[in-house]
């Protein structure tokens, strides 16, 4: 890996570590969801086809991560549509999952590093980090913690739900304590839309790092789908009659928009991803 590459990843968990470290010292909590969102850019002349040709060679060592705990997850999604009018901003996300901000203060250990290149690890890792470089750039890195969500029970595989609708919010100022109210009040909705086969899951989640109006949005929500046949479903009214008897949906939808905007929406498409693997026990 070169000088610039190393330096850039380097800088980042430190960073991150270091807020995390004053934010724990000041308020101790019980362990959460986190996830580092990149955005990544193509380079001139690169293909989106070169890149998941590389991730799909750093879903190697991210599959060892899961598998150690390191890591909770690894996805990498691809934009379908976008309302965002500057569409070649990023060309696709990879998110990684965790529970242990430690893990930016050793966000490769050599350990898993030999596990996956064996004794050439160094030459291995360095030669991955240059191809990497060659094919694309990461052009942002946010972190966000999760609020709710909802599974469908069953706990399906990451390639069961393929098809991601993402909403990112901006909360009105004075808001945020109602906005949130009213999206785990909705949950019901979700819980019972996953009941009928809509959507595989839900989720809600709040950006951390970097704070600022600049962002745009502070809250996001991702509803999960199997293909994109359940788009299309038009079943919403009756999920909503059974989740929420005696209340008016019209109502509630404007008592929502009156607590935050919504900046952006994209549906995105599962291109890979590493989890867990269940035990042949499980199996």
């Amino acid at each position: 890996m070169n000088a610039r590459f190393f330096f850039r990843a380097v800088s980042i968990w430190a960073l991150s570590l270091m807020l995390v470290t004053l934010s724990y010292a000041q308020n101790p909590a019980p362990q959460r969801q986190y996830s580092e969102v990149m955005y990544h850019k193509l380079k001139p002349g690169h293909t989106l086809q070169e890149a998941l040709a590389i991730e799909d060679e750093w879903k190697k060592i991210h599959q060892v991560q899961v598998d150690n705990g390191h890591l909770t997850g690894w996805y990498v999604i691809t934009k379908a549509i976008t309302s965002n009018p500057n569409q070649t901003a990023y060309d696709y996300i990879t998110i990684k999952n965790f529970s242990d901000f430690g893990v930016f203060g050793n966000g490769y250990p050599q350990s898993h590093l030999e596990k996956v290149f064996g004794s050439s690890a160094k030459d291995k890792w360095e030669g991955l980090g240059k191809r990497t470089e060659a094919v694309k750039e990461s052009v942002k890195m946010e972190i966000w913690e999760g609020v709710d969500a909802a599974w469908n029970e069953k706990q399906l595989p990451p390639d069961k739900s393929s098809i991601w609708v993402i909403d990112w919010m901006r909360v009105k100022d004075g808001k945020y304590a109602e906005y949130v109210a009213l999206e785990q009040d909705m949950k019901k909705l979700h819980q019972e839309r996953i009941k009928m086969n809509i959507i595989t899951g839900w989720n809600l989640s709040a950006l951390k790092y970097p704070a600022g109006s600049e962002n745009g949005y502070d809250y996001a929500t991702v509803n999960y789908y199997g293909s994109t046949k359940e788009l299309g479903d038009g079943r919403y009214a009756e999920a909503f009659q059974k989740a929420m008897p005696g209340q008016d949906a019209k109502k509630l939808t404007d008592r929502i928009y009156q607590t935050r905007d919504l900046v952006r929406q994209e549906i995105c498409v599962l291109r890979n991803f590493a989890v867990k693997q269940p035990s042949l026990a499980a199996k």
